[in-house]
């Protein structure tokens, strides 16, 4: 008999259903806040420069982010971001329905948003151990990112339905009541006693300490290596590669597009029902190693496709191993790292995954004038498997149950 105990903790589900609510908002503002840009400037380059917008905070500030995330409350660091999301999408709907908007105006609320975004996610990662005993870590951590998959594929459903009925205006006002929903189930959640380290530094001095430790660690050092180098010829091939191979190497359009987009977020689903039920057997480290090598292996079939069908089917099979990738990750900082770290350590991942991935996209771009889409996917795909099977020389990483 199915039992919702088994699959989701209770103690984790008012934040597993903030995650996803807040998520399928963020889904919905991606995809209005690009298509506003272009209708307001026209320009692919006014449109990139909105992501460069959004990348931003966390580069300059992820360390320091971290560093407050240590030194105070995490639920109310959650709290607080979400609240300001709420007001900060809320103003863009206010703008938009005033026909009252501007580029500048809408560059300074997205860099502003994501500000909020930056304190919030290791916020949201360290409080887990503060919520779930250790031995409910691995389910916990799969269940939040089963909520990553939801978003992808209910939040462009929901926009495309949406959108014709409440316009641009509607759609960002309803991003705003996600986070707002958001903030009442946070508040719903009730963690053990962490008010934060009890210490003088300052915030610079804090993650300076947050760096001292990171590289006194082979386990965590190792962790962030791989994720870096993983990235650096993943994403560009997702988030690039992608579309232009639907155009150039398939000959076909954004429907298309749209329909690998579907299958991606379904195989993430499947991937974290997969851990959910079976991820705590598993040792956390092999599996991320095993996963990054399958990330990789699985973007060479690419060079050989040539019907959607079977480009679907590869995407579905390749985003499985996500949830493989970021459950283990996840949970190796929570029960490895100490407590009054885990802000700064949660937000050096999310540096090293959001740089890696701006750097990636953007030597995808350049590698597309001189290669076609299947021989980078050959290339890059092959090369990060190569990285995977590289990670398994790290013996704290390769050992770890």
């Amino acid at each position: 008999m199915f039992s919702i105990d088994a699959y989701v903790p209770r103690q984790i589900r008012p934040l597993w259903a903030s995650a996803s609510i807040s998520l399928i908002g963020d889904s919905l503002h991606d995809i209005a806040i690009l298509w506003l840009i272009y209708d307001l400037t026209g320009s692919s380059t006014a449109t990139g420069l909105l992501g460069v917008a959004r990348y931003l905070p966390s580069v300059v500030l992820g360390i320091f982010a971290g560093a407050w995330v240590d030194r105070v409350s995490r639920k109310s660091v959650m709290l607080w971001a979400d609240a300001l999301r709420a007001v900060l999408v809320g103003i863009i709907a206010a703008l938009v329905a005033a026909q009252n908007i501007t580029p500048l105006s809408l560059y300074f609320l997205a860099f502003a948003i994501a500000i909020c975004t930056v304190f919030f996610n290791p916020a949201r990662d360290a409080i887990v151990p503060q919520i779930v005993p250790p031995e409910q870590l691995m389910r916990a951590t799969s269940v939040l990112q089963s909520s990553l998959g939801l978003a992808y594929f209910v939040g462009p459903l929901a926009a495309a339905f949406f959108l014709p009925l409440i316009g641009l205006p509607g759609l960002f006002a309803a991003d705003s009541a996600t986070y707002l929903l958001s903030f009442a189930l946070i508040l719903l959640i009730r963690p053990v006693q962490f008010s934060g380290t009890k210490q003088t530094s300052t915030s610079k001095q804090m993650a300076r300490e947050g760096l001292q430790h990171v590289r006194r660690s082979p386990l965590i050092h190792g962790l962030l290596w791989v994720t870096a180098v993983d990235n650096l010829f993943i994403m560009g091939l997702a988030i690039v590669g992608a579309p232009i191979y639907v155009r150039v190497h398939l000959g076909l359009g954004a429907d298309a597009y749209a329909v690998l987009q579907a299958c991606f977020a379904l195989g993430i689903l499947t991937g974290s029902l997969l851990m959910i039920r079976f991820g705590s057997r598993l040792p956390r480290g092999k599996t991320l190693l095993w996963a990054l090598v399958f990330d990789g292996v699985t973007f060479v079939p690419f060079y050989f496709t040539t019907e959607l069908w079977t480009t679907a089917i590869g995407w579905f099979i390749h985003s499985i191993g996500i949830p493989f990738i970021l459950t283990p990750r996840t949970s190796l900082v929570q029960s490895e790292v100490p407590q009054e770290f885990q802000g700064r350590v949660f937000s050096l991942v999310q540096l090293t995954v959001v740089g890696l991935t701006a750097v990636s996209s953007g030597m995808a771009g350049v590698l597309l004038e001189l290669l076609s889409p299947a021989q980078l996917y050959l290339i890059m795909g092959t090369a990060a498997g190569v990285v995977g099977a590289l990670g398994f020389l790290n013996r704290e990483l390769r050992e770890r149950v």
